[in-house]
């Protein structure tokens, strides 16, 4: 297990050293970080796009008024196939189909009317496809309809906001984009 105690290093660059240290930690094993604040944003931020994170073996301690210590760990893998049956996905609105596994899978479900706020997935290439139901999904200043049955691939730097324009599931795959 390793530990990385971020409280004296400039907030501007802690994600950065938390991430390169959590990359050198083996499949089954933890970065435990010591750090001045609650680290929620970080767990959301390693949730949304570090596919090794074991969101469900995050925990967080508050040690003092300014140590927090937080366990970040890294799914085992034994590289082995999967078979994941959608509709016994737990989670909403999101639900993630092979924790740990690259490419990063998720089950979005969202009911009518119901969105996602605004957000990027920096480094890929995403993937939409609408399993059942209809969206509204927003790329930056241009907003596509993707029914039942239909996929929607765009660059995943570019701002993403889905909207169910009716009860509705997609399952969205995020993969490394390849600049070449």
């Amino acid at each position: 297990m390793s530990e990385l105690d971020v409280r004296e290093i400039p907030p501007n660059e802690r994600h950065d050293r938390i991430h390169d240290a959590f990359a050198d930690v083996d499949p089954g094993e933890s970065l435990t970080i010591v750090n001045d604040h609650d680290p929620k944003p970080l767990f959301y931020e390693l949730s949304a796009e570090v596919p090794a994170f074991d969101d469900e073996g995050y925990a967080v301690e508050r040690e003092g008024p300014e140590r927090f210590v937080a366990e970040l760990p890294k799914v085992a893998t034994d590289g082995s196939a999967d078979i994941v049956r959608i509709d016994a996905l737990s989670g909403e609105p999101h639900a993630e189909v092979f924790p740990g596994r690259e490419p990063k899978t998720v089950r979005l479900a969202l009911s009518a009317g119901e969105g996602v706020p605004a957000h990027d997935h920096p480094g890929s290439a995403v993937l939409f496809h609408a399993l059942e139901g209809s969206f509204d999904v927003r790329v930056d200043d241009e907003t596509h309809r993707v029914e039942a049955g239909e996929l929607l691939r765009f660059d995943g730097d570019r701002t993403v906001e889905p909207t169910a324009r009716e009860d509705g599931a997609a399952l969205i795959v995020l993969t490394e984009r390849s600049d070449s």
